[in-house]
């Protein structure tokens, strides 16, 4: 059986096709975000630095990327 080429992601509302067996820093990436500068909630689950790294995403996932920004 053929594995699908894309999937079906939705960030910040938007929706997007990325590639499937894509890791959650590369798609970060691809939207020209740092991993180092963004916190990531993935289907209502806030993800710690180590956890975010490590995420394949899966077809249908659901996530908020939230830029940190520093200032005062």
């Amino acid at each position: 059986m053929n594995e699908p080429q894309t999937i079906k992601v939705i960030a910040n509302g938007r929706s997007f096709s990325p590639p499937a067996k894509v890791s959650l820093p590369d798609f970060v990436d691809s939207l020209s975000l740092n991993m180092d500068r963004v916190v990531v909630e993935r289907n209502g689950q806030a993800l710690t630095p180590e956890e975010a790294r490590c995420i394949l995403l899966a077809d249908g996932d659901r996530l908020e990327i939230v830029r940190i920004v520093a200032g005062g």
